[in-house]
C-alpha cells in the first residue's frame, strides 16, 4: 500500500505519525489506517479540512467489519489535533465496544506433532532460498518461547545471545522489553539457522530477514501458518487458529504442568507473567479458564475482571 497522503489532512497526518514515532511508539497500524482515512476523505469529503462529527462517523460506518479499529484511529487523530490547538471532534471511547475475544484453540499433541512435521516438509522457492529453513524454525521458536507473532518477526540478530542462551525481546507490547531464557536445544536450532542464513544473506539485520531486506509481514506469517496446517492433514476445525495460538498453548501447558506438580499458581503466576511480557497479572490468569473444569472452581478464578480482552497482534 502507498502511504502518499493527498487529502486536506495529509500534512497533519504526517505530523501525527512523526510525533508518535519520536515518542518511540509504533506507527504501523496507525499509518495503514490513516492512509485509508486519507483516501476516504479524498473520495468522500475532498473539501473538508476539519475533523467533524459527520466525517468521523462516516469513516467508521464505511468499514467492513473493523469499525472498532477505525474508531480508535480517528479518536487518536482527533486528540492529536486538539493537542495542537485545532478544533476537532473526538470519537467517544465507548461508542464502538471492543469485540469479545474468541476462546483460543488448544492443540492436541497429535496436531502439534503433525504441524511441525509439516513445517519440515515446507517446499522451497527459488526467489526465497531461505524459506524451507525459515518455516521450521520460526514456528518452533514462537511456540517454545510463547512469543507474540510480531515479536518473533521483528527479532534481530543482535537480540540473540548464544553464549548465555537468552533472547532479548525489544519493542514489545506495552513497551515491556524482556529477556527470555531459552532451552538449549531450541537455542542450538537457532544457532544453526543463523549460520545458514548468514551464508545466504551476509550481514543481515533481522534474524528472519525477507529477500527484500525487511522483516516478514503479519500476513506472511499467517499465510505460512495456514499452509503448514493444510500440509499437516489436521482437520480444519479451528477457524480462529492463527500463529498467536502458539502463545496461548504454551501458557496453558505450563500452567497444567504446575498444577500436576502441585505448585501454588498464586505464587507462580507472576513468573509466567514476566516471561510472557504481560502488562498485568490478570492477563496471565486469563489462561486458567482454558484449563480443565476442576481448575475453574479454584478461588482465584473468581476475581472480578479476571478475563481481559486478548488481541491477536
Amino acid at each position: 500500500m502507498s502511504y502518499e497522503f493527498q487529502s486536506r489532512f495529509s500534512r497533519r497526518i504526517k505530523d501525527m505519525l512523526e510525533y508518535r514515532s519520536a515518542l518511540g511508539r509504533s506507527i504501523i497500524g496507525y499509518r495503514w489506517n490513516l492512509a485509508n482515512f486519507d483516501r476516504f476523505c479524498l473520495r468522500r469529503f475532498p473539501g473538508e479540512s476539519f475533523l467533524t462529527k459527520e466525517l468521523a462517523f462516516a469513516w467508521c460506518n464505511d468499514a467492513c467489519g473493523n469499525s472498532g479499529y477505525r474508531a480508535q484511529t480517528v479518536r487518536a487523530f482527533g486528540k492529536y489535533l486538539i493537542s495542537m490547538g485545532e478544533d476537532a471532534f473526538i470519537m467517544p471511547p465507548t461508542f464502538f465496544p471492543s469485540r469479545k475475544a474468541d476462546l483460543p484453540y488448544i492443540f492436541s499433541e497429535t496436531e502439534l506433532r503433525r504441524f511441525f512435521e509439516a513445517t519440515d516438509r515446507f517446499p522451497g522457492y527459488r526467489n526465497s532460498p531461505l524459506l524451507e529453513y525459515t518455516i521450521p524454525v520460526v514456528f518452533r521458536l514462537q511456540y517454545a518461547c510463547g512469543m507474540r507473532p510480531q515479536e518473533v518477526r521483528l527479532l534481530k540478530r543482535t537480540d540473540f545471545n548464544f553464549a548465555d542462551g537468552t533472547i532479548y525481546i525489544a519493542e514489545a507490547k506495552h513497551y515491556k522489553d524482556r529477556r527470555l531464557a531459552v532451552k538449549p536445544d531450541i537455542m542450538e536450532m537457532c544457532r544453526k539457522y543463523d549460520r545458514i542464513a548468514e551464508a545466504v544473506i551476509p550481514n543481515r539485520i533481522y534474524y528472519f530477514q525477507s529477500p527484500t531486506g525487511k522483516t516478514y509481514s503479519h500476513g506472511w506469517l499467517t499465510a505460512k501458518f495456514h499452509k503448514c496446517w493444510k500440509i499437516s492433514g489436521n482437520q480444519n476445525t479451528c477457524g480462529n487458529c492463527v500463529p498467536y495460538v502458539f502463545r496461548h498453548n504454551l501458557a496453558t501447558q505450563i500452567l497444567m504442568r504446575w498444577v500436576e506438580d502441585g505448585k501454588d499458581l498464586n505464587v507462580w503466576i507472576p513468573y509466567l507473567s514476566a516471561y510472557m511480557g504481560h502488562a498485568t497479572f490478570s492477563s496471565t490468569f486469563y489462561y486458567v479458564h482454558l484449563l480443565p473444569a476442576r481448575l475453574s472452581r479454584m478461588d482465584f478464578t473468581h476475581i472480578k475482571g479476571i478475563i481481559p480482552e486478548v488481541g491477536d497482534e
